[in-house]
């Protein structure tokens, strides 16, 4: 768990550096404008579409048996909120991991780790592959657990758990791929434990709070990016950062 602070406190600290910031709304800044244009022109034609697909679900019996005409319309734009807001999260983290994380794994490891041996074990195809892959899983899974949310708290703990498998899976490749060797890349994504799904939980909450989620994303990185960096250099038998 010392290592899961130590991430968090450097992540902090570099976070606020003149690189890091002038980063910073640019992943929820771009899937804001994209997810926000695409609700303004298809937003209604999505909700009727849900509402048809809902019409022939039992929630048609329950609304008809209630009286509550509306039942429906609500209900679909209560699920279409659901599929958007994690759309939002999704393209942010997408725009992190494959257009940012190769400058802040450079800027890390600069100040922070500057004798660690670079073996590339990862490439930018394999980070791409990694990325839209675990996005694929996401986006299935997601949707399957849906029905979920009907029952509150058990739908947003389910979310977290998906999320922080999420981030574990995108970031941990993404933070190592210059620097670990192919089999220290592996060793990394095996190890970590719940102190590592622990902050990859507490990161994916973030983008929950408004204000706070335009710094998410590079703060992930920059998390991702001390705790393995950290990670390898003990592992080499390396001294303290």
């Amino acid at each position: 768990m010392e290592s899961v602070l130590r991430a968090l406190r450097l992540a902090a600290v570099d976070l606020f550096s003149p690189p890091m910031l002038l980063l910073t709304l640019w992943p929820m800044g771009l899937a804001l404008l994209l997810w926000g244009l695409l609700a303004w022109l298809f937003g209604a034609a999505w909700q009727a579409e849900l509402a048809a697909f809902l019409a022939t679900t039992p929630l048609q019996t329950a609304a008809g048996w209630l009286g509550a005409d509306w039942l429906l319309t609500y209900s679909a734009f209560f699920f279409l909120v659901l599929l958007w807001l994690p759309a939002v999260y999704l393209t942010a983290v997408l725009i992190t991991s494959v257009v940012l994380m190769p400058g802040i794994v450079r800027h890390v490891a600069g100040r922070r780790y500057p004798g660690l041996q670079a073996l590339k074990g990862g490439t930018l195809v394999g980070g791409l592959i990694n990325s839209l892959a675990a996005l694929a899983v996401f986006v299935v899974a997601w949707v399957l657990l849906l029905p979920f949310w009907l029952f509150g708290p058990l739908g947003a703990l389910l979310s977290v758990l998906l999320n922080a498998w999420l981030n574990r899976r995108m970031f941990v490749y993404d933070a190592l791929s210059e620097h670990a060797s192919a089999a220290e890349l592996a060793w990394a994504r095996r190890e970590g434990g719940w102190p590592l799904f622990a902050m990859s939980a507490l990161l994916g909450l973030l983008y929950l709070v408004p204000l706070v989620n335009f710094l998410a994303p590079i703060y992930m990185g920059l998390a991702f990016t001390h705790y393995g960096l950290d990670a390898l250099r003990r592992q080499r038998g390396g001294a303290g950062a």
